[in-house]
């Protein structure tokens, strides 16, 4: 593991960068392109960054040596004043009720389908990769994103999914290979959320079956899933899915 310690003008403090950590189940970073790694990165306040900027990391709490905290995804850099949020995500309107003044934040980025605003204090310490040396890298979004990750219960999962936008809910679908479709119309009927379902293939289609005992609408069984034009199956509506967390797998050990 390479490490870097880095100092910043005005701050007693020294900035302790490491790797940017692997995938895993409970390590959920995207790699960044290739060819960019965290000897790019540099450390700047949050009001110094700009427009292009790839932020990579911010850290912990001083005095004295702050520890780099990596972010999941690394983002470009969309500086602007703090403001009312066009998009009126949950972290904007969390910070509203605190009373968040303008004078002492600044909007990184803005909420997009996937990730709500970046919103931090101005002098907040923040690991970045400068605009014009990212350049000279293939963008953020060439790099493969990591899969979304949801359980039927606590015992069954997790099934890897497309990513989903921000606005998806527990009851939407979500887009799964055959093979991870199979897993779950094999964990279905044991699991909680699938009590009264049963599931079976018809070739290439997936048929989710209730008990007509307890259908609320007379005549619609279930679902039909068919594979879409890449060979994904769109599964959901019948039951919550739940999104899965590494606090889950740490109950379950």
């Amino acid at each position: 593991m390479s490490e870097r310690l880095l100092t910043l003008p005005g701050s007693t403090d020294r900035f302790h960068l490491t790797d940017r950590p692997a995938p895993s189940l409970t390590d959920r970073y995207r790699m960044l392109p290739e060819g960019m790694n965290t000897s790019h990165l540099t450390v700047v306040r949050a009001h110094q960054v700009r427009a292009g900027d790839v932020v990579a990391a911010f850290f912990t709490d001083g005095p004295g040596t702050r520890s780099a905290e990596h972010l999941e995804e690394a983002f470009t850099a969309d500086p602007r004043d703090y403001g009312s949020c066009p998009a009126e995500c949950r972290a904007c309107q969390t910070q509203a009720a605190y009373g968040v003044t303008p004078d002492r934040y600044v909007r990184l980025a803005l909420a997009d389908d996937v990730r709500d605003c970046v919103t931090v204090f101005r002098n907040t310490p923040v690991a970045i990769i400068r605009a014009d040396v990212a350049a000279s890298f293939p963008p953020l979004h060439s790099a493969p994103p990591l899969p979304d990750l949801f359980t039927l219960d606590s015992e069954h999962g997790p099934y890897e999914a497309l990513p989903v936008s921000r606005a998806w809910g527990p009851y939407d679908i979500i887009s799964v290979t055959r093979a991870t479709a199979e897993q779950i119309a094999a964990d279905l009927p044991a699991s909680h959320a699938g009590r009264y379902l049963t599931c079976r293939w018809a070739g290439d289609c997936l048929l989710i079956s209730s008990d007509p005992r307890l259908r609320t609408e007379p005549g619609r069984p279930g679902r039909v899933i068919e594979p879409d034009a890449d060979g994904r199956y769109r599964i959901g509506g019948l039951w919550r899915w739940e999104e899965w967390t590494a606090e889950l797998e740490d109950d379950e050990d």
